[in-house]
């Protein structure tokens, strides 16, 4: 309740996108603070502690260095990120610079995701995959009685 209504105020204050109401932020997730206007929260979303959202990579031009390559200003890719309506990411999960989130997701925790996932995917792993939708999931679930 009451820090998921601050965290989403400060993400707001700060420049990130978040609409409406989330479900539920942790007080453990670490947002990339390069550009918070890359940042958008859909509606109802859920995310778990230890997740890490980075709209940032300056892996390149730490890495160039080694071949004595310098860039100046340094290259670092950016890229927004969207977790959309109703989402749920789960615990200790990592989003890439780039990703977009469908609305109805389910991202397992523990897992990289990066690029574009469909509404009501289920996605696990590093990388990240789908391994199924929601509708099936539910499916599953009710035909067991649970």
């Amino acid at each position: 309740g009451l820090v998921t209504r601050l965290y989403a105020w400060y993400l707001r204050s700060e420049g990130a996108c978040v609409e409406g109401t989330p479900n539920y932020l942790s007080a453990k997730i670490w947002f990339d603070g390069t550009d918070y206007s890359l940042i958008t929260l859909g509606e109802g979303c859920t995310i778990s502690s230890n997740v890490r959202v980075l709209t940032h990579d300056a892996a390149v031009n730490t890495a160039a260095k080694e071949l004595g390559i310098r860039f100046n200003p340094p290259k670092i890719r950016t890229g927004a990120v969207k977790i959309g309506r109703h989402a749920f990411v789960g615990t200790g999960s990592i989003i890439m610079p780039g990703a977009d989130i469908g609305a109805g997701s389910i991202v397992g925790a523990g897992s990289v995701v990066r690029g574009m996932i469909p509404p009501l995917s289920i996605v696990v792993g590093n990388p990240g995959k789908v391994i199924g939708s929601v509708s099936e999931y539910l499916d599953k679930l009710s035909a067991r009685g649970e």
